[in-house]
């Protein structure tokens, strides 16, 4: 369950998106994703948002997968949200009696923060989108095509490696104080959550210093070539056109709701 909702194994799969050359999807998505925070109503973000998941699901990607990766920031979305109906505005909308303190909730506050929302739900999804239709090793290339960092792209390279070698190395460790009753009361899961993050911490140390080493000894000079040689092709450009059509629709629109 953890590696289909954090490894790229979707955008192996041969399917129309997938298909698409990276560049491509990389420049609208990079549109799209401005399009939505330049956005001054919660209807175009919510838009993108749906047929950012309608694409997924059409690839026959399980909307419970999708519906965890969007889980982190749809919870973050939700508490600024409330933050921003209760502590930002003029205009009550509502009033709520809590523990005996008075909230009072703004129009203008909820507003905003839908908005807010919105564009979190918006970007999120384009970037999933993006990430499960191209494998990581395609968008770095990519990458490297846009004249990005090489040492960004290295980075993000050996983090994409070693995040799933410290999963199972922080599962081993849950399993282990499950075994011996480490999450059986709320002082103990306190304790063993906190010498889990401990341990993880430590094992991501130590297999830097591993790693690091094991890279000089094959002969690393502080930098990898990365490049990206396919070229553009015929189907390339009709991509391109249907993906800025749709871009300008949502630029469109975006000026409409203005």
């Amino acid at each position: 369950m953890l590696n289909e909702i954090f490894s790229d194994c979707f955008a192996h799969k041969d399917n129309f998106l997938t298909r698409i050359d990276a560049r491509i999807k990389m420049i609208f998505v990079f549109g799209a994703i401005i399009t939505t925070l330049f956005s001054r109503t919660p209807h175009l973000p919510v838009i993108i948002a749906f047929l950012s998941l309608v694409f997924l699901i059409i690839v026959r990607i399980s909307p419970k997968i999708i519906l965890f990766r969007l889980l982190a920031p749809l919870t973050i979305a939700i508490v600024i949200l409330l933050i921003q109906v209760f502590f930002y505005g003029i205009t009550p909308l509502f009033k709520l009696t809590l523990f005996g303190f008075h909230l009072v909730g703004y129009k203008e506050g909820l507003f905003h923060g839908l908005l807010i929302m919105g564009k979190v739900t918006g970007c999120i999804s384009l970037i999933i989108f993006l990430s499960m239709t191209t494998p990581v090793n395609t968008l770095l290339r990519a990458a490297s095509w846009f004249r990005i960092s090489k040492t960004w792209i290295e980075i993000a390279t050996i983090t994409y490696r070693y995040v799933f070698v410290l999963i199972e190395d922080a599962i081993t460790i849950r399993d282990a104080q499950k075994v011996r009753l480490g999450y059986s009361n709320l002082s103990r899961s306190v304790r063993s959550l906190a010498e889990l993050t401990g341990s993880v911490f430590i094992r991501a140390y130590d297999q830097s210093i591993s790693t690091y080493e094991a890279m000089q000894l094959r002969g690393y000079s502080g930098t990898s070539k990365v490049s990206f040689e396919k070229r553009f092709k015929l189907k390339d450009g009709l991509h391109l056109i249907i993906f800025s059509i749709i871009l300008s629709l949502l630029v469109t629109l975006n000026l409409y709701w203005r």
